[in-house]
């Protein structure tokens, strides 16, 4: 059995590589969190760190454990803050997670028409990649998550598309391909592109995309957001690749966007804990967020924006 006290300093050497740190971040003098982690690790019968030049790297033993340590460590915080809420008088609580690009542009909307429906709604939201958001639903950290990837695994969580995806070239209006009314990814390759990270799903699209057709990958910049990507594209620093809610945000901000291709199993959807009961705030939230994706009119494949 670990306390929390044990699993807040092993969640702090994760991420901070040396005890000193680690016990600075949870409030312990360095003797005791050391003394800590040498009792838990006879407790336990194995090492969780070893250390390399002068910093604690986990071991393979840690490397195991150190995700339910992270996932046991969050459940007793939102256990906390749902506690919190309740002692202040809040009606309900919404744990939503989110892919960048979504929390920054479909999903206020949505949370201020819920928040009018429900004022003493209590709101957390949770940014990750899809599968970080995906493994918070499996475990019920959150109520509700919106992700961009291939059809998701129902076996796991409940899930619902909200639009296929397509990629697009955002640029600014005073680029010298501004006055093109179409664009191809061929073209746009040759210039050695903004693209998103292929640890992304539309990142890995649009490698798998220059590839098929015999090009050479080469982008002058990885980003691992889509607004990021438009950013830089609004500097001057290239043509940036991004998908269907990124060719949105680019629109909002000013920059033009360019239908490149429909993709395969692409896809933004909604995820949510399978066979749980969701709260009446929760489902409408559910529901503002369906609208608000079918009023963006998300391009589909074949579709301009």
């Amino acid at each position: 059995m670990f306390s929390r006290r044990e699993l807040a300093l092993l969640r702090a050497m994760y991420r901070h590589g040396t005890v000193t740190a680690a016990a600075a971040s949870v409030s312990m003098t360095q003797p005791a969190a050391s003394a800590l982690l040498r009792d838990l690790e006879v407790r336990l019968g194995f090492g969780l760190f070893s250390r390399e030049h002068r910093r604690l790297r986990l071991t393979s033993q840690g490397r195991a454990l150190m995700p339910e340590v992270l996932n046991a460590l969050a459940g007793i915080e939102a256990a906390d803050r749902l506690a919190g809420d309740i002692r202040q008088g809040a009606q309900a609580r919404i744990a939503v997670g989110a892919v960048a690009i979504a929390a920054s542009s479909l999903l206020p909307p949505a949370l201020f028409r819920t928040r009018q429906a429900y004022p003493g709604v209590a709101l957390a939201v949770r940014a990750g990649t899809s599968l970080d958001i995906v493994e918070m639903a499996v475990d019920h950290r959150i109520d509700l998550g919106i992700i961009v990837d291939a059809p998701v695994d129902t076996l796991r969580v409940a899930a619902l598309e909200l639009a296929p995806l397509s990629l697009f070239a955002v640029l600014r209006r005073d680029h010298p391909w501004a006055e093109r009314r179409r664009l191809t990814l061929s073209a746009v390759a040759a210039t050695s592109p903004i693209v998103l990270a292929t640890a992304l799903p539309a990142g890995r699209a649009t490698r798998g995309a220059i590839e098929s057709l015999g090009l050479a990958y080469s982008p002058m910049t990885e980003v691992a957001q889509s607004s990021a990507a438009c950013a830089l594209a609004e500097e001057g620093l290239g043509i940036a690749i991004v998908e269907g809610l990124g060719a949105r945000y680019a629109q909002r901000h000013g920059l033009l966007a360019r239908h490149l291709l429909a993709v395969k199993d692409l896809a933004l959807a909604l995820v949510w804990p399978k066979d749980s009961v969701m709260s009446q705030a929760a489902k409408l939230l559910q529901e503002n967020l369906i609208e608000e994706a079918a009023r963006w009119h998300l391009p589909r494949a074949g579709e301009r924006p």
